[in-house]
């Protein structure tokens, strides 16, 4: 319970503008193993968004989009954090350690409302344009 306190006490108000020159804490390591893990899943669902959707273009769009997303901040939480261990004078790195956590964590949140909100209706519609498009192939149009 200690340990758990401790960290939270890096992260306080009081904290997060002073920019120590040396790393007291283990989270720092806990968060960026955090932001390597996002940083590979979001890469790979940006550049291969085909291979993942297996041919739906909706899927395919939103890995593009949120693989980006998450990739594009993740990487920015580990320059942070590599400043952080590298004692590169930058203002409160505990504060913009704390920014790109929020914002992977904010992207994460927003990828599971669309999920459950907004998906299942633009998936009906995906799927009823689909079925359309089967109907009306350019073959069956050059029979009649």
């Amino acid at each position: 319970m200690d340990d758990i306190t401790q960290a939270l006490t890096e992260f306080s108000p009081d904290k997060l503008l002073i920019d120590p020159r040396t790393v007291d804490s283990g989270v720092y390591l806990v968060i960026l193993g955090l932001f390597v893990l996002v940083f590979l899943v979001g890469l790979a669902f940006s550049l291969m968004p085909d291979r993942l959707a297996r041919g739906n273009r909706l899927l395919r769009r939103l890995y593009g989009l949120y693989g980006a997303w998450a990739a594009w901040l993740s990487g920015a939480g580990m320059l942070v954090i590599g400043l952080r261990y590298v004692t590169v004078p930058l203002f409160s790195k505990r504060l913009w350690a704390l920014l790109a956590l929020i914002t992977v964590i904010a992207v994460g949140v927003h990828a599971i409302w669309y999920r459950l909100a907004r998906y299942p209706e633009e998936r009906e519609d995906y799927l009823e344009e689909e079925r359309r498009r089967r109907h009306i192939s350019p073959a069956r149009r050059r029979r009649r």
